[in-house]
């Protein structure tokens, strides 16, 4: 589906899929006059703290859609697709897949990374983040950030949905079906691929007929010495099955996408050799490289 310069643009920004860096490589392409930012509460979870959040930092999470500003031509935050197309019904949908067991542990590291200074304006948020702190076993059983690490694409793409807990994780029995809705979803997007794809850039820059710019941004800085873990140990055996658990839906709707886009390379090998590098960069951001 072409890009329509007519019709808004809308990015369902999935956390730690290099999003900072396409999404604005894409606006500054496309160069819109108006660009909306910021959260709907799919990521939350059951989270209920909303008081305790700094002023400015609430004004960017919106409860529903009706909150969502209007008279944009672009809009790219961390929102469920069922906001998006609720608060702009004309708008073409984009989003980027990343490898999502090598997502998990971006995301993991990432938050470890974080200190709670910087935390500061999220109030109780703070507290949720700092579970990444946990040794990884530890986080990946924790209920209350499943809505940040279980089968994220999945919950965004179907978000609110009543087979999807907020504040636990997706029931193996539910998977058919999710995966089926979940697809079907995907499929309605103007513009969806992984960030694996040795081709992505041509084929956004082709969809949105500009050049488009991948610049380095955003990366996950190294993570502070209080913070530091060894990557090997952390990745117990118990750890590596929960996050194959905590992936396995992402990792169908990865794939399909990854064979779609990137036919030269199997879904599998492509997704085995991303993870083993994924892992030796971790290794490295964990020790404080």
């Amino acid at each position: 589906m072409p890009r329509d310069p007519s019709r808004p643009l809308a990015v369902m920004h999935i956390p730690k899929t290099s999003g900072v860096a396409l999404i604005g490589g894409l606006l500054q392409a496309v160069r819109p006059n108006r660009v909306v930012s910021g959260f709907d509460l799919c990521l939350f979870g059951s989270f209920d703290g909303f008081a305790t959040l700094a002023p400015e930092t609430l004004r960017t999470i919106y409860r529903n859609s009706a909150e969502v500003p209007q008279g944009a031509d672009a809009l790219a935050g961390h929102m469920a697709c069922a906001t998006l197309a609720a608060a702009y019904p004309t708008a073409q949908l984009v989003t980027f897949l990343r490898e999502p067991r090598v997502r998990l542990l971006s995301h993991w590291v990432y938050w470890r990374s974080r200190t709670p200074d910087k935390l500061g304006p999220w109030g109780a948020w703070a507290a949720v983040a700092l579970t990444a702190r946990d040794p990884l076993e530890r986080f990946l059983q924790r209920p209350d950030v499943a809505a940040q690490t279980d089968n994220i694409a999945l919950r965004m793409l179907l978000w609110p949905h009543p087979a999807i807990p907020p504040g636990d994780f997706i029931a193996p029995e539910q998977d058919a079906a999710l995966l089926a809705a979940a697809r079907a979803r995907l499929h309605g997007f103007a513009f969806a691929d992984v960030i694996e794809n040795p081709a992505l850039t041509a084929a956004l820059s082709a969809w949105c007929g500009a050049d488009i710019a991948y610049p380095l941004v955003n990366e996950t800085p190294a993570v502070p010495d209080l913070a530091r873990a060894d990557l090997e140990r952390q990745l117990t055996p118990a750890a590596t099955d929960l996050l194959h658990a905590r992936t396995r839906l992402d990792a169908a709707l990865w794939a399909a996408l990854a064979a779609r886009h990137a036919p030269g390379a199997a879904a599998a090998r492509l997704a085995e050799g991303v993870f083993a590098r994924g892992v030796a960069r971790f290794t490295r951001l964990l020790a404080g490289g």
